[in-house]
């Protein structure tokens, strides 16, 4: 057995060895070092026989005969082409994204499944009770509370109804109770079809040659052969790493030489065909100014911000392209709202508040269209360029507030109509400084069967951000601990280094630049956590906030990646 053992190693060593040194060339003193891999030339492939290319070279780990790289392209050729006629088609990718579809569903569905204690198809907060009760212990070592330690009876019961709060956060009518639909409502069918038919599977649709809406195995196998007579530079059947280096290289080059205005077919990115009588107007930014109760059902859970659009009287049809980096929701507002025939939203989802104007949402973002121009007005010649114009106009800043499409403006500071936000006193004024430091926009509170959407919409139980902590407080769940509004901030004038005293108080300051050229930094606002909670949308340290959970408080949902001090 020993004598097996140590024979293993050695003969794995051996295969290393051999498998190594046909790469190793070897030279001697004096001798000339041979001359580097010249690339194929690339000059003559189209710009989705590049892709292609680069899409290849993608697949090759390591030192590679031909007919492994080809036999590795047709499984997952045989992979896509599920309906079981020869070819892949748009019918294939339909049926790939439903059963990722149906995959999700079942995942989703399990903890709900889990605890249906009836098996009637309806998860109530008694069977949620129950379940929670089971489950007290794994769950305070998830949350690092010693076995060590019994834990109180408050302690126990936090947990539970965390538990069950966490799991009716699925409930979407608000009676309590989970019902199979809602359990899965999180599953974007729409989103998995959008990617899978434009996007493709493990075969991306660059590989339909002739471009006819098939992928057939002769073009797939012809295209691969002709792809690596370019990438086996001495002719020896095998493409090793230092090939594929230089292959890809001269493939990046042909791309630029060629010009990419749409970055190919890798990323189906395409706008709206647009009248030529009809305006373009173009909004690009980082965010709307003011903040809203709503949730979009898309990963991550992100803040959804509005923006209003005011529309002058005029006698053109208006196409609006939103490119924005955070979903926001447009209100429509002036004389001209019917003048705005189609919005479009071309990074972040983009939703509708007034208007009858149709809307859609891509996946596509400016940056993915190729084209970087970086002069005053770029972002109009961009989106131009793409759509064939050169009369767009554009509206470019980092918050958008009120944009008026008559003088293409824009007011980042102004408080937008219907603002909500309550009037403080005290400690809850000085938070409702701090939220508006961040978004001057206010708080809108929006009904969400009124707001036009391409994801499903609903209200949130708590506001975002710093509002949903005087929600919270409000509810004896957080209490706050700040100090008067001066000691909140510090100026410091141009030239001067900012130094500030480190201490625990100071994790979370923010930084901001004056207009005279120097800093403010305002300091943490600090809450303590009284009972199990779920924190606000959004919030983050990068606000400014502060969280101390004392001994014996669940840590709050949300708070992964929070410096949390205890109490």
């Amino acid at each position: 057995m020993c004598a097996k053992s140590i024979f293993l190693p050695v003969v794995a060593l051996i295969m290393g060895t051999s498998a190594l040194s046909a790469e190793i060339t070897f030279i001697r003193p004096g001798e000339i070092p041979p001359n580097p891999l010249e690339a194929s030339d690339m000059s003559a492939l189209d710009l989705d026989a590049i892709y292609r290319g680069i899409d290849l070279l993608g697949r090759i780990r390591s030192r590679a005969s031909r007919g492994m790289i080809g036999t590795a392209v047709m499984n997952d050729f045989a992979k896509d082409d599920i309906d079981g006629t020869p070819g892949i088609t748009v019918n294939d990718r339909d049926l790939a994204a439903r059963v990722e579809i149906s995959q999700a569903r079942a995942r989703a569905a399990q903890p709900w499944a889990a605890n249906d204690l009836d098996n009637d198809g309806i998860v109530t907060r008694d069977e949620l009770l129950v379940v929670a009760r089971t489950k007290t212990e794994a769950t305070a070592r998830r949350q690092r509370q010693t076995r060590s330690i019994e834990l109180t009876d408050e302690q126990r019961e936090a947990l539970v109804l965390d538990y069950v709060a966490t799991f009716l956060g699925r409930d979407l009518d608000g009676d309590n109770t989970v019902t199979y639909a809602e359990a899965i409502a999180s599953v974007d069918e729409e989103r998995i079809l959008t990617r899978i038919r434009t996007e493709g599977g493990a075969l991306k649709p660059i590989w339909d040659v002739n471009d006819d809406g098939v992928i057939n195995e002769v073009e797939v196998r012809l295209s691969i052969e002709r792809l690596l007579d370019l990438f086996d530079s001495n002719g020896d059947n095998v493409v090793n790493n230092d090939e594929v280096q230089v292959s890809r290289k001269a493939l990046f080059k042909a791309r630029a030489r060629v010009g990419d205005p749409s970055r190919g077919k890798r990323i189906k990115c395409t706008l709206p065909e647009v009248p030529r009588t009809a305006e373009v107007a173009v909004l690009q930014g980082n965010a709307g100014s003011a903040v809203t109760n709503l949730k979009f059902k898309i990963p991550n859970d992100p803040v959804v911000r509005m923006t209003e659009v005011f529309v002058p009287k005029g006698e053109t049809d208006i196409y609006l392209i939103a490119s924005l980096r955070s979903p926001t929701v447009l209100r429509m507002m002036g004389p001209g709202v019917e003048r705005v025939k189609a919005v479009v939203g071309v990074a972040a989802q983009v939703a509708l508040a007034a208007g009858n104007a149709e809307l859609a949402n891509t996946a596509c973002h400016r940056g993915f269209l190729g084209i970087r121009v970086v002069d005053p007005g770029g972002v109009a010649k961009e989106f131009g360029r793409a759509l064939g114009r050169d009369d767009l106009r554009a509206v470019v800043a980092d918050r958008l507030g009120r944009v008026d499409l008559g003088t293409f403006t824009n007011d980042p500071d102004i408080r937008l109509a219907n603002d909500a936000l309550p009037v403080m006193t005290g400690d809850g004024q000085i938070v409702i400084d701090r939220f508006l430091s961040f978004d001057p926009g206010g708080l809108q509170m929006l009904d969400p069967s009124r707001i036009q959407s391409t994801v499903q919409v609903i209200a949130r139980d708590v506001p975002p951000l710093e509002i949903g902590l005087i929600v919270l407080a409000s509810e004896g769940m957080v209490e706050f601990v700040a100090p008067p509004p001066g000691f909140l901030t510090r100026e410091i004038p141009k030239g001067v280094k900012r130094e500030v005293p480190k201490s625990e108080a100071n994790d979370s300051i923010v930084w901001q630049k004056t207009p005279d050229g120097g800093t403010r930094a305002t300091f943490p606002l600090t809450v303590v956590v009284r009972r199990a909670i779920e924190l606000p949308a959004g919030l983050t340290t990068e606000r400014g906030v502060r969280l101390i959970v004392p001994d014996g408080v669940p840590k709050p949902r949300g708070a992964k990646n929070w410096r949390l001090n205890g109490g």
